[in-house]
Parts: structure tokens; C-alpha cells; sequence
């Protein structure tokens, strides 16, 4: 095994005062000064007040400041430079944030009464002039009311001067969906938090950082397991199998997928990613086949049933969480019990403009609101139980993989992440691959940190930092050229492919919960603002379309590595140094090819990086090696450009279920050749296939791929049930050839696998069946359907004819033996 360390190189790295997102400790005594409060002005929205609540200590962002002299001399003694040097509006920021930071101070630990009459206090919200709805807002509840008086703090009364008493249903969603903004970020002072965290990343305000520790960022360690026969690569897998029964799954598919621009071509609405149909299946299916794909090799090899818990992550963008729940109930849950499922959503917060944090607006009291950022999916979990719901369910770690990215489980990937992180000890890992310079991706990094104490040994965590963040970081976007002669980026790409410790994770969530605010950078790991993105949308208050720069406040799932440092002693990273954070690295096409975004022919030269046309390339470029590993000689991939225009120079398309490790489909299939323009497929787990040449179109399905299915999905025992009950081909020195795909057809949509055929030679295994066919030749239009409980052997009559003969199945019939051998990994007999 290779290990991808360089010693000591900083690769552009940065050494220097810590500036990641995140709480200062050291400001939590600030922000209290004695002196009466102001009272509401007549004619401005009149608050209700708690005297009680405070008495005797009134906060600072309660009271007006005396004139915009005393602004500017607070902004002055902080940056230590005069007002010439900034903009107006900077000022005005900076002047916010002061405020806000007070104010948050201020509500925190209070009840919404008690908020409420603090907020009244603010000097924005007092010098607001009337919404002309006044009565209507004293009849809200007081936690509605709470959001009303935020919004009024953090400057956004644009939004609620929209619409007036008339619009009250539209006023009570809005407020509605902000309840809920205001409750997630209750650690960072709810939505004033959130509009202060915005301005303090729009200033490029150093006391968003986490804290002032030296920090250096480095080329991170790890173990490359690209060659999958190493000794440690197979230890690796051999573990990752072993640790089946103790990993559960979690996939954030709340993303909005604006890029994706799906539709539903039935309703015109747009979709969420998760809905995407690639390969003949949406990708949410997918990695549910990825799963068991894995538990039924397990099956295979041990003899027990195990069924994964699955924990997904939506949201309400396009109507997300709903389309996740009918695509599961309309699909039986996957052949699974619904109850192996635990879905869970993730907040909408509103989209701001990236010069002045002004949220956009849309129609009346409606603004623009996104999904919060895969990192939401730690707080999430903590706040709904959902790691508990797993260690209920006996299971001490788990695999993170993104909805975009359907690579993910190629091969030994997830599996060896598995099994290094569950054997290892590791509280956190990371799979990662080469990154292309320039791309919209992070890269893996090992940071090492100046000790918590001021004598204390440095500490260590391999972690990420997101693309946007380059800059801040003072990385440069610099690449080398790989083997291949291909320009990529100095760093490891970070794909999102993530292993965790379950009870160390929920362990260090209770300890971020419980310390508030401090606590921040484990709670909501990673806050990023991307002011820079090009937000489009339709205001309906105009009827205009409206292009501006701006985001929302994002986490990144991947920081909460970020957390688990370790002392390094007296030395460095070296390659033995055990960290609780790892990295493997691998190919890039059997890490990540993710469809995100639409293919654009005219944008960016065409490129189909990160397209569902991308993907399937890639996905084309790893089958053409796993038939070469089989030894049945497959097409040379055709170039990028080739393949839009002509498709691509085979298809070879497998359930998971077939290996899902290489080695294992190398042991299946054996020999023979693809001719150039042939599709295989193979939706079947139990084949043994030797010698066999194609020349056109073979498609072999069987209904039952992993077992017999018990009853109805929706029910008590609608489950797939692994057992050898399944439907069998055998193929020997068989000759299929016929007319195929018929790669002219312009309609075909080849990442869909939605194609023309001219012929084709189909194979469909009914339940529990079997199908033989030995030295025969197979030409033109072929139609093979075997009944549940019944074998079909096709052989050549003595005239070159073909002959078919159907025959009840013997009881349980061939079926490979799978056995976990100590350095070999699985053999088959």
C-alpha cells in the first residue's frame, strides 16, 4: 500500500492566526452597561415589556448610541485604522454587528416573553416606523412574535412592509417557516445570530472565527488503496465486511438542486436531486441497492440477515421531503421495512444579498429561502434523536454519501472506509481522490493547531476546507501533473464520503449542546457565507427577474473533523502517527462523478464535469476496467467528445449485488469479449458467465436478485429476504449477436439508460429459476422467460438450431459458496 504523505510540504499551505467560522469565547463577557433603557417612541409599533425579566442590567444594544461619532470611534479602536479607509456601508455593517453581538448576549438563555420585551428595547426595532398591522402583531404568540421583532433587529422590515392585514395567512406562513430558522439556530442567538454571523463573514470580521490558536495547514496523510490487491487494502475490506452488522447509513438529500434544473415532465414542478432517474432508477434508489448490495455479500458469506438503518436528511426546498416520502412509499420502501428508515428535515433559511445581508424578496411576506447546508446534519441528529435511534438499533458507526454522487460504493470504497475506521478506532474518516484544479470542490487538509494550553503539544486533525474558502485559508489553487499526464490540484479532493463513530459523535454533540455558544463549531461545524454566487429569481411583487450576488449561511458537514484533534507530542504527522481522523485515497472515478448540474453545451467549452452525462461516462470508464479485470476484452472509451455526439463505445450496466467488490464479479465472469457498441447488463447477483462473446444487446434480469420477498412491502413483513431463492444464469462458450442499441437514434439518453434497441437477446429469471446455456449462438431478437421454481437449458440441436428445454428446479439448485479468506478476501467455489 502506498501512502500519500509528504513531510513537512505546505503546499501552499497557511501558518497564522486561526480563522475559521465560528464563536469566540473570549467575547462572551462583553456587551453590558448600566443606564436606563429608552422607551418606544409614540406611533412605533408599541411591544409588550417584562420589567422582571432583567432588572438591573440592561443591555447595551438596548440603548441608542449617542451620536455616529461614538460609531465611528467604536469601529476605529477595533480595526485600528480611520473610517477613510472603509466604505460607508462597511461602517453601517460594523455598527450592526456591534449592536447584534450585544443583543444576542442579551437574549440568551431567555424565554420568548423575556425576548420580546428585549427586543422592544432595540434601537432598530424602536425606530422602525409603524408596519400599519400593529394590532394584528400583539395577537401573535409570543414566539411568533419573537421572529416578527428579530427580523425588525437584523434591518429586514422590507420584508414586512410587502403586504399589509390582508395578507395575514401569507404573514403567518412566513413567519411560520422563520419559527423554525429561529429555533436551529437557537445556539448562535437564533435569527439575529444568524444575520450577525452573515455580517461579521461579509466584513471578513476576524471575531467570526473560532478562536486564536496557531494554525497550519498541510498535505494530509492517508492510505492509498487504488491497487486493491495489497495486503493492507484487503486487511482493510476484510474489516469493513466484519463491520456490516455495526454500520448504519445517512444521505443529506435536502439540497434544493438548482443546477440539476430537473422537472417533472408530467406537472412542469421541479424535483429534488434525490428524484433524478439515472440508469433506470432515481439515485435515492440507488444507494439503497448500494446497501444491499453489502448486507447481502455479508448474507452470502456468513449466513445472517442484517438490515441496515438508514437515516435521510430533507428539507422543504421544491417540495423535497415530501417527493422522498412517495418515491420510498411507491417503491415498498426499497423492499425493506419502513421502519429501517428515519427521515428527518433540515431547516430553509433566508438567501441574503452578499454586499449588505438584505434577504431577497419574492412576493408578498414571501422571501427567497434554501436549505441550510449539509452541516446541518449534526445538530439534526442530536436535536431528533436520530443517533440515538441508531446505537438503539446496535450500531456504533456510519457512512455519510451524498444523493449527487452515485460512485460512491464502487468497489472497495466505502467498504475498506469501513473497515479502517471501525478497526482502527477512528472517530472520523474521509475517502478521498485526486482533485481538478479549479473545480467547486474542498480539498482534504491535516491541520495542526497550537495546544488548547500555552505550553501544551501541538494538536492534529485531517480535515477539510471548502473551495471557498481558499483564500482565507491562503491555499493556492496550484496543481501538479498526476501519471496520466493530467493536471490536478496539490490537495485531495473532499467528496463527502465520510465514516464516524457513533457515541463519540453524539458525545461530542452533548458537549458542544451544553456549552451554548462556545460550543458552535461542534453544533453547526464550518459556517460559510459564499457571497459571490449568482442568485437568480422571479420577484412577484415586480414580475421581474432578479439576478444579484449573495448565499445563505451554510455548514459543512465535513468540519466536524475539525473537533477531534490529537496531541502529537513532541513531534510532527508522520506515517505511523495515529489521529482520530483519517484518509483514503483512491482513483477519482471510483471515489466521485457526481450529476449536480445540467449539461450546457455552450457554457464553459462544454464541459461535463459534475453532469448526469459526466457521471456515466466515468461510470462507462469503470466498467471498461472491471471487464478487463474479468478478462473479457471490452472497447477502448471513446473520448468526451465522441461521446455526445455518438454515445458511448459500450454499455455495461450491473446491480451492486453482482460483486459488489471487483474481485468478487472477476470471480463471476471470465473471459470472453464485448464488441464495440454492445450493451450488457446484468440485473442479476447469482451468475456464473465464462467464455461468452457479445455482439450487440444482452440483457439477463432476474425479479428476485438478492431473495425470495415476503408479502407487501408496506407491511409488517415486506421485506427482500437474502436467501438462495433467487433467480441463476449460466452462460459457457455462449455467442450472442445481434443489432442492439441503435446508436443513431437521437432520442437515446444514454445516463438514463433510456435507449433504442434493434434487437436484443433478454434473459428474465421469474422467482426462484435458473437459466443454462452452454455452446450455443444466439442470434437476432431472443426472448428467454423462465418460471419461478424452474430451470431453462438452451443448447444447439444437431442442425445448429436452438433447443430449449424448461424443467422443474431440483431443491436449491447451484449457488456460488462465498468465504472471508485471512489476506485473500472473498473466495468463491
Amino acid at each position: 500500500m502506498k501512502s500519500v504523505l509528504m513531510k513537512g510540504s505546505r503546499l501552499g499551505g497557511h501558518r497564522g492566526r486561526s480563522r475559521k467560522v465560528g464563536w469566540s469565547s473570549s467575547r462572551t463577557g462583553r456587551g453590558l452597561e448600566r443606564g436606563p433603557p429608552r422607551h418606544a417612541s409614540a406611533g412605533r409599533p408599541r411591544l409588550p415589556v417584562d420589567r422582571s425579566c432583567h432588572e438591573g442590567v440592561s443591555c447595551r444594544a438596548a440603548i441608542d448610541r449617542s451620536s455616529s461619532s461614538t460609531s465611528s470611534r467604536n469601529v476605529q479602536g477595533r480595526r485600528g485604522g480611520g473610517l477613510s479607509d472603509l466604505k460607508e456601508s462597511d461602517a453601517a455593517l460594523r455598527d450592526d454587528v456591534l449592536r447584534m453581538k450585544d443583543l444576542v448576549l442579551c437574549l440568551k438563555g431567555r424565554d420568548a416573553r423575556s425576548k420580546v420585551a428585549i427586543l422592544g428595547k432595540d434601537p432598530v426595532v424602536r425606530s422602525c416606523a409603524p408596519l400599519g398591522y400593529e394590532d394584528h402583531i400583539a395577537a401573535l404568540s409570543l414566539d411568533r412574535q419573537v421572529v416578527l421583532y428579530s427580523m425588525l433587529a437584523a434591518r429586514q422590515d422590507h420584508v414586512l412592509r410587502t403586504g399589509s392585514v390582508e395578507d395575514s395567512d401569507l404573514l403567518s406562513s412566513l413567519l411560520g417557516k422563520l419559527e423554525l430558522v429561529e429555533q436551529f439556530y437557537d445556539s448562535i442567538g437564533g435569527i439575529v445570530g444568524y444575520q450577525l454571523k452573515v455580517l461579521q463573514l461579509i466584513l471578513g470580521d476576524d471575531e467570526a472565527g473560532d478562536g486564536d490558536s496557531e494554525e497550519e495547514v498541510l498535505f494530509p496523510p492517508g492510505q492509498d488503496i487504488s491497487d486493491g490487491t495489497d495486503p493492507a487494502t484487503v486487511a482493510m475490506v476484510e474489516e469493513g465486511l466484519r463491520a456490516i452488522p455495526d454500520l448504519a447509513e445517512v444521505y443529506p438529500v435536502g439540497g434544493a438542486g438548482d443546477r440539476l434544473g430537473l422537472i417533472d415532465e408530467a406537472t412542469g414542478q421541479p424535483l429534488p436531486t434525490a428524484l433524478l432517474p439515472y440508469c433506470g432508477r432515481s439515485l435515492l434508489e440507488n444507494l439503497v441497492r448500494d446497501v444491499q448490495a453489502r448486507e447481502s455479500l455479508y448474507y452470502r458469506i456468513y449466513g445472517e440477515r442484517h438490515c441496515t438503518p438508514i437515516a435521510i436528511m430533507t428539507s422543504d426546498a421544491k417540495g423535497n421531503h415530501e417527493h422522498i416520502v412517495q418515491l420510498c412509499e411507491e417503491n415498498g420502501w426499497f423492499g425493506r421495512s419502513k421502519d429501517s428508515f428515519r427521515l428527518f428535515r433540515q431547516p430553509l433559511v433566508p438567501v441574503l444579498s452578499g454586499e449588505d445581508g438584505k434577504w431577497l424578496v419574492t412576493g408578498v411576506f414571501e422571501i427567497l429561502m434554501k436549505p441550510s447546508g449539509h452541516g446541518a446534519i449534526w445538530k439534526l441528529m442530536y436535536d431528533r434523536d436520530v443517533l440515538r435511534w441508531f446505537g438503539g438499533r446496535d450500531r456504533g458507526s456510519a457512512l455519510v454519501r451524498q444523493i449527487s454522487n452515485p460512485m460512491a460504493a464502487t468497489d472497495t470504497t466505502m467498504i475498506a472506509l469501513a473497515g479502517k475506521g471501525h478497526a482502527g478506532g477512528h472517530v472520523f474518516g474521509f475517502a478521498s481522490c485526486e482533485r481538478k484544479v479549479g473545480a467547486s470542490e474542498g480539498c482534504n487538509v491535516l491541520k495542526s493547531y497550537e495546544g488548547s494550553a500555552g505550553d501544551s503539544p501541538r494538536e492534529a486533525a485531517i480535515t477539510c476546507v471548502e473551495y471557498t474558502e481558499f483564500q482565507r485559508y491562503g491555499l493556492q489553487d496550484t496543481g501538479k501533473v498526476n501519471s496520466d499526464g493530467e493536471e490536478v490540484s496539490r490537495y485531495p479532493a473532499n467528496t463527502n464520503i465520510l465514516y464516524f463513530d457513533v457515541k463519540r459523535v453524539q458525545a461530542k454533540l452533548e458537549e458542544g449542546a451544553k456549552l451554548g455558544q462556545r460550543g458552535t463549531p461542534i453544533i453547526l461545524p464550518g459556517m460559510i457565507f459564499n457571497r459571490n454566487k449568482t442568485i437568480r429569481y422571479t420577484n412577484r411583487l415586480t414580475g421581474e427577474q432578479e439576478e444579484v450576488k449573495g448565499g445563505r449561511l451554510e455548514c459543512s458537514m465535513q468540519n466536524l473533523a475539525d473537533v477531534f484533534r490529537h496531541e502529537l507530542g513532541g513531534g510532527g504527522v508522520h506515517e505511523p502517527t495515529w489521529l482520530p481522523t483519517f484518509l483514503l485515497y483512491n482513483k477519482r472515478p471510483k471515489v466521485t462523478s457526481s450529476a449536480k448540474k445540467r449539461y450546457e453545451p455552450s457554457s464553459e467549452k462544454g464541459s461535463i464535469s459534475q453532469t448526469p452525462e459526466g457521471s456515466f461516462y466515468d461510470l462507462m470508464r469503470n466498467a471498461g476496467e472491471l471487464l478487463a479485470k474479468c478478462g473479457m476484452a471490452p472497447p477502448a472509451l471513446n473520448t468526451v467528445s465522441e461521446y455526445l455526439k455518438e454515445g458511448p463505445s459500450f454499455i455495461f450496466l450491473f446491480h451492486p449485488a453482482l460483486g459488489p467488490l471487483w474481485s468478487v464479479i472477476s470471480q463471476k465472469v471470465r473471459g470472453g469479449s464485448l464488441a464495440e457498441k454492445s450493451e450488457l447488463v446484468l440485473e442479476i447477483a447469482e451468475v456464473s458467465i465464462r467464455g461468452v462473446d457479445l455482439a450487440g444487446s444482452l440483457l439477463v434480469r432476474a425479479e428476485n436478485v438478492l431473495g425470495e420477498v415476503t408479502g407487501s412491502s408496506s407491511g409488517p413483513e415486506g421485506n427482500i429476504r437474502y436467501s438462495d431463492k433467487c433467480g441463476k444464469c449460466t452462460l459457457r462458450d455462449v455467442r450472442v449477436k445481434n443489432k442492439g442499441v441503435d446508436f443513431a437514434e437521437t432520442e437515446n439518453i444514454y445516463w438514463k439508460h433510456e435507449v433504442r434497441r434493434l434487437e436484443s437477446c433478454q434473459i428474465l429469471l421469474q422467482g426462484n429459476s435458473e437459466f443454462v446455456a452452454e455452446g450455443v449462438t444466439l442470434r437476432g431478437d431472443q426472448s428467454f422467460v423462465v418460471p419461478d421454481g424452474h430451470r431453462m437449458v438452451v443448447r444447439a440441436g444437431e442442425g445448429g438450431e436452438i433447443v430449449q428445454e424448461c424443467e422443474p428446479l431440483e431443491v436449491g439448485g447451484w449457488i456460488w459458496e462465498y468465504e472471508l479468506c485471512k489476506d485473500k478476501g472473498v473466495v468463491l467455489k
